[in-house]
């Protein structure tokens, strides 16, 4: 298996950890569940974490795109000092190359298991150095205002390289995006509950310590949200078009397929997964001729989707879609959300052709 590097999915972090070895001289009931470390030349994070059931669970992820989400994950024994590991795969398949990381409570160092032929993902190899808490949520920090500032900067450069038809579209969508990001945070982040007061402690301070601007996740979250921001910013619109027909992505996960069909209708297919399988949702229509309208370069369409599996209450959405230049805006509208659901279907999103068939 080959080294994962700049997935745009979204990943789930922390899963991977191990502990210290007894050579270090720690007691086992002192052994911590997760040990992280990092590679400052690299910008590489790896963290090994303890797991009863399946052993060392290990992660490499690298940062040298800020909110970037690249990271290998594996799955290995430890004996000793050494952990023995390989990627993590599906039931069956070729584990693909073995790695040994050795070291303890300062540093780790991943090196290939000797004796195999070819080994491959030699972005692992090197040596990690142990970071502290305090650190890491320094350097999280720092990448998520750097993915902020990375923002900022597409954002202007696509209101002035842009084409006419498309000029006015990140404007719009920097109007959109604290709404965008505020529901993306929702899904992604889980803040950490907050500790019992220490004897002496008022529960202020406690309150204080579990807040997310303390959490290194919350920021990595943050980076990695705002990268996505600006991954779909950074392409170029598509060629102009005014068909309908197309596939359609908003850079969170969101898809719209739509198809017309030879009597005029509109056949639309909406989808999505945001942040997780657990939050997604599939919403399928039809829109009659008589709801198509056309105002110079601008198309609109309209028509209410049932939605199945949902209370009664929640059923009936209100579709509108919006078509211009290289993009197609979605507006959903509910008499009631379906409870417990966090995902969304509006926004805004690129079009691309057909799939060849």
């Amino acid at each position: 298996m080959h080294m994962r590097h700049h997935a745009l999915s979204f990943l789930a972090l922390g899963l991977a950890a191990a502990t210290l070895s007894p050579s270090e001289c720690l007691h086992a009931a002192e052994v911590p569940q997760v040990a992280r470390f990092y590679d400052e030349e690299g910008m590489r994070y790896l963290t090994l974490r303890n797991n009863s059931a399946t052993g060392v669970e290990v992660q490499v992820r690298w940062a040298s795109e800020p909110g970037s989400t690249g990271t290998w994950l594996g799955q290995g024994t430890r004996k000793d000092n050494v952990v023995t590991f390989a990627a993590s795969v599906d039931e069956g398949q070729d584990r693909g190359t073995y790695f040994i990381a050795k070291g303890g409570e300062s540093k780790m160092e991943i090196l290939y298991r000797p004796g195999q032929k070819m080994p491959q993902d030699a972005g692992l190899l090197g040596i990690y150095r142990r970071i502290s808490d305090e650190k890491r949520l320094q350097l999280s920090r720092k990448e998520a205002q750097a993915a902020e500032v990375r923002l900022t900067e597409t954002l202007k450069e696509a209101a002035h390289t842009w084409p006419a038809a498309d000029k006015a579209v990140p404007a719009d969508w920097k109007a959109r995006w604290p709404g965008l990001l505020g529901r993306w945070m929702k899904i992604a982040y889980q803040p950490p509950e907050a500790p019992k007061p220490k004897a002496g402690q008022p529960p202020a301070a406690a309150k204080e310590a579990a807040s997310p601007e303390k959490d290194a996740e919350y920021w990595l979250r943050l980076a990695q949200a705002t990268a996505l921001g600006f991954g779909f910013l950074q392409q170029l619109p598509p060629l102009k078009s005014t068909s309908w027909d197309g596939e359609y992505d908003d850079g969170f996960g969101g898809h719209v397929s739509i198809r017309s069909t030879k009597d005029g209708k509109l056949r639309v297919n909406l989808n999505c997964t945001r942040v997780n399988e657990n939050q997604g949702g599939d919403l399928q229509g039809q829109i009659l001729p008589e709801a198509v309208k056309k105002s110079g370069e601008e198309s609109t369409a309209q028509a209410v989707f049932i939605e199945p599996d949902v209370p009664e209450n929640a059923k009936e959405v209100n579709v509108t879609l919006k078509r211009k230049g290289g993009f197609l805006w979605v507006e959903i509208r509910r008499k009631a959300t379906p409870p417990g659901a966090l995902s969304w279907h509006d926004g805004i999103y690129r079009w691309g052709p057909l799939p060849v068939e």
